[in-house]
């Protein structure tokens, strides 16, 4: 069978369906329960609740398909919420820090100062 065939779409859309309609039950649920309790703050500001609900969404459900997590940068993370330096950091994870030229240790630490900040700002996201 091929994978575009009307038959196999077609099923699929049908084992999809009920889950679906479960997701939108669930979310109306959500959203009336968030309208009676947040009326007011729905009321003073409706764009800003309700970006804020969708950056708590997107915060707490799996992230999109792409590149996977870096798992130096999240070791420097945790060393730098530790209350670590940047150059501290730099100096545990790469291995003759010391002996690089300065243009070299300026790469390295731009590298590490720029990874950061895009992790900080995807996770306002």
């Amino acid at each position: 069978m091929h994978f575009n065939s009307p038959n196999m779409s077609t099923s699929r859309r049908q084992d999809a369906e009920p889950r679906t309609k479960l997701i939108e039950t669930l979310t109306v649920d959500f959203t009336e329960q968030l309208r009676s309790q947040f009326a007011f703050e729905i009321s003073c500001d409706p764009k800003a609740f309700k970006a804020l609900v969708i950056r708590l969404f997107r915060k707490h459900l799996p992230l999109r398909r792409g590149r996977p997590n870096d798992p130096r940068i999240d070791t420097a993370m945790r060393l730098i919420a530790q209350g670590k330096t940047i150059n501290e950091v730099l100096r545990s994870q790469i291995s003759g820090f010391e002996k690089l030229d300065a243009y070299g240790r300026y790469l390295a630490e731009k590298g590490l100062r720029g990874a950061i900040a895009r992790r900080h700002k995807r996770k306002q996201l």
